[in-house]
């Protein structure tokens, strides 16, 4: 069984600045990955009031492949999660990077769907594959679209570049304001053939025919093995019989010069 793609949902919105709507993004997100024809393939983790001392302990707790912020970004290019108490706490750009080195093994794409973030997104691409920010001001429908849309894509099995095309597409489509800016990052050396989380249908094709060769030539090694096994068994069989009728006869006749002697009576005939 292939491994699930697991999203861990990242929100913070602090009561000293606007609200925005992390909760229904992380339902837009839920919503649109379940329409998907691949939907069993995706697990979502949901957290809000997001402080940065607990993004390494739910990193190493369900060890996402995709990490999806939806927050406040800050003029200084910084996105903005939670402090002690409900008060926002900015983020620096260097140190969330660093962090994300450490567990570049299993994620691979990280979403800053926050004002002002396509600089942190820019630098996270230096150690993840993929990273998306955004590089002004957006609104909350905005935010919500755009994650729904890209979401969708990948309910469908698009890959990460697809994904984020169609989602851009659909922005333009609907004419929604404030929609330009959005950003995606790609870490140098990722093949444009790189199709994250898509199902490679070549791949597992490829394995199918592959087993099934390995099962034809397996199976035609049995079968020779068991037909060889057969006419040892059976070759053992006659020369068995041809002994016991030989001893059989040595029984019933001793020859002699002047004739057989029938079984053991000892007269001659």
């Amino acid at each position: 069984m292939a491994e699930k793609i697991r999203i861990l949902f990242l929100s913070a919105s602090s009561w000293s600045m606007s609200r925005i709507l992390v909760d229904e993004e992380a339902r837009e997100i839920s919503e649109k990955i379940y329409e998907g024809r691949y939907r069993d393939r995706f697990e979502l983790y949901q957290y809000s009031a997001t402080r940065p001392n607990d993004l390494q302990r739910l990193l190493l707790r369900h060890q996402p492949h995709i990490v999806h912020f939806s927050c406040h970004g800050s003029k200084g290019r910084k996105i903005v999660l939670a402090r002690p108490g409900g008060g926002p706490k900015s983020v620096d750009q260097q140190g969330l990077a660093d962090v994300f080195a450490r567990y570049s093994n299993h994620v691979r794409l990280v979403v800053l769907n926050a004002c002002f973030s396509n600089e942190q997104a820019r630098s996270i691409s230096g150690v993840i594959d993929y990273s998306i920010g955004t590089e002004r001001p957006i609104g909350d429908k905005v935010s919500v679209a755009f994650a729904g849309a890209f979401y969708r894509a990948l309910g469908f099995g698009k890959s990460i570049r697809d994904a984020f095309e169609s989602a851009r597409a659909e922005l333009a489509l609907t004419k929604m304001p404030r929609s330009r800016g959005i950003q995606l990052f790609i870490k140098k050396g990722i093949s444009e053939r790189d199709t994250f989380p898509q199902i490679d249908v070549s791949r597992h094709s490829s394995r199918r025919w592959l087993d099934r060769v390995v099962l034809k030539t397996e199976t035609r090694c049995e079968l020779t093995i068991l037909k060889t096994i057969q006419q040892t068994v059976l070759v053992r069989r006659l020369e068995a019989r041809s002994v016991r009728r030989r001893d059989s006869l040595k029984r019933r006749y001793h020859a002699r010069l002047d004739g057989f002697v029938w079984s053991d009576c000892g007269t001659s005939r």
